[in-house]
């Protein structure tokens, strides 16, 4: 059992309909609350920071949403309004954290999508990870201490014994000037904090990502990775997306030396490569 917010800067309102349309499909419409995003561009001089108003707004309002639910005696699960729930959410995300409880006794922070670096040994975890998933249902959690490029915050599950230590680590460490993923991550590689991602990713983003209030809209490159990103969903399609990313990548001239690589890459992850 949990509860739900869905974070939502007032303006947004393409967002905050897609957000609501998604909740109610999926059947979750009760069970997820709005949070009202802290607008970074309308504080005052005491909050300056080398962090963009987008960012220092998702710091403040994490802090204000964890300050408001310390006492929660259920565990908590924080999603941005571009986050996209699956149709079966209301079953797989409860035995997701029944999962967890019973096998992953010291976990703080689960996510259930998040940017990963493209890298091959990342990319064969992902791969075997959604097979086993499809064959038998089974989900794997795996460690993010050692997958330190991680970023993102649309999708996190929160133990209900760990909120007070999460917002001891995160109060006021804006100052910093990291974007609140990248501080989570330095928190996670000092293990200070015990954080898991699903394997395949339970959730992922809607179309609505593009649209965003924390950066610029995304370029070319920032989209063929972020489409790579989409396609660790448990319920992506793959052929959609496969041909999403060769209209993308067209006309691309990749050099001799790396046109040698993604050879060797390609045949590493073919059906006649075997191991030695």
């Amino acid at each position: 059992m949990y509860r739900g917010f869905f974070i939502n800067l007032d303006r947004n309102q393409k967002r905050l309909a897609s957000v609501t349309r998604n909740l109610a499909d999926v059947g979750l419409a009760d069970m997820y609350q709005r949070v009202p995003a802290v607008d970074g561009r309308t504080l005052g001089p005491e909050y300056a920071t080398q962090l963009n108003a987008g960012n220092l707004g998702l710091w403040l309002t994490h802090e204000r949403l964890m300050r408001a639910n310390r006492s929660s005696d259920v565990h908590l699960h924080v999603i941005e309004d571009d986050a996209l729930l699956p149709a079966d959410a209301k079953h797989c995300l409860n035995d997701m954290l029944d999962r967890a409880d019973t096998h992953l006794k010291s976990w703080d922070l689960i996510f259930t999508d998040i940017f990963l670096q493209l890298e091959v040994s990342c990319f064969q975890l992902l791969s075997d990870a959604r097979e086993q998933y499809h064959q038998s249902r089974t989900l794997n959690y795996f460690p993010l201490k050692h997958l330190l490029g991680f970023a993102g915050t649309s999708s996190i599950f929160f133990n209900k014994n760990s909120i007070d230590k999460y917002l001891k680590l995160l109060s006021g460490n804006w100052t910093k000037g990291l974007p609140i993923d990248f501080y989570l991550r330095s928190l996670v590689k000092d293990q200070l904090l015990d954080a898991y991602i699903t394997m395949p990713f339970l959730t992922s983003l809607s179309v609505n990502t593009y649209e965003s209030d924390i950066g610029n809209p995304m370029d070319l490159s920032q989209r063929v990775l972020n489409l790579y990103r989409l396609a660790a969903y448990k319920d992506a399609n793959l052929t959609e997306m496969a041909e999403e990313m060769r209209k993308l990548t067209a006309n691309s001239t990749v050099p001799t030396y790396a046109r040698l690589f993604l050879d060797a890459v390609t045949f590493l992850l073919s059906d006649r490569y075997v191991n030695f």
